[in-house]
């Protein structure tokens, strides 16, 4: 290997473009074949629904109930279309509505659900209520009875049993309100699942206003400069003395 070899050598790039040319971008656009557009799908739907509302309104059932019948297959075919095909405003809000009611259709069926299913709970625990209520009445009717008749195995032995009742009146109790606590937990959960999405702009965070630096936040005040008073030998200058206002002479 020489020494010329060794040592790297800068080469120049070549030009992406040969020629000076604008820049073409080119951009991939499906195209379905053997496809029907959405919008013919849509506007043949609409139109075989008017006549098939028409021939209703003129008593030919059959005629109607076909076309009926069609015009329904056509909507969904051209849901399916659409949902596949975004490109049109009406494909677009045709698929969003399509997904908001498949939305509310599910959450319908789910809130039937769960309240159907709390329903029948909270009635079997009701009517265990119902029963427990009644065996209380009979012990302590018993009780009374056993009380007046001063026995006291009879006495003990119901009154045990009347606590027993209690306390399976309140294990139903409680079961009673997890219940209906879990159905509208799952109520509220599924609510939420069907509500739009909403986006919540963030407050910006309150930037604090500059303080100055600690020199600069009380500036310095000129001294006060009391007023220049008299000397101590001015302060009360000398009076002269008061001289009597001559009188009459005084008479022999």
């Amino acid at each position: 290997m020489t020494k010329d070899e060794d040592e790297t050598k800068v080469e120049e790039v070549p030009p992406h473009e040969t020629t000076a040319a604008p820049i073409n971008v080119s951009v991939a656009v499906p195209h379905y074949f053997g496809v029907t557009p959405p919008v013919l799908l849509f506007g043949t739907a609409t139109a075989t629904l008017a006549v098939a509302v028409a021939l209703a309104i003129l008593t030919h059932w059959l005629a109607a109930l076909i076309l009926a019948v069609v015009s329904l297959l056509l909507l969904v075919l051209f849901v399916s279309v659409a949902r596949r095909r975004q490109g049109t405003r009406l494909a677009r809000a045709s698929a969003h509505a399509v997904d908001r009611v498949r939305d509310r259709t599910a959450w319908m069926v789910e809130l039937m659900s769960v309240r159907s299913a709390a329903g029948r709970e909270l009635a079997r625990l009701r009517n265990e209520l119902f029963d427990l209520s009644g065996e209380r009445e009979a012990l302590l009717r018993d009780l009374g009875a056993a009380v007046y008749a001063h026995d006291e195995q009879a006495t003990q032995a119901l009154i045990d049993e009347i606590r027993r009742v209690d306390d399976a009146t309140q294990q139903r109790e409680a079961q009673m309100h997890a219940v209906a606590e879990a159905a509208q937990e799952r109520i509220r959960k599924g609510r939420l699942g069907i509500r739009p999405t909403l986006i919540e702009t963030p407050t910006p965070p309150a930037v604090p206003e500059p303080s100055p630096p600690p020199d600069e936040g009380t500036p310095p005040q000129q001294p006060l400069i009391p007023e220049p008073g008299p000397p101590p030998d001015e302060g009360t200058p000398p009076s002269p003395e008061p001289v009597p206002e001559p009188g009459p002479p005084d008479e022999l």
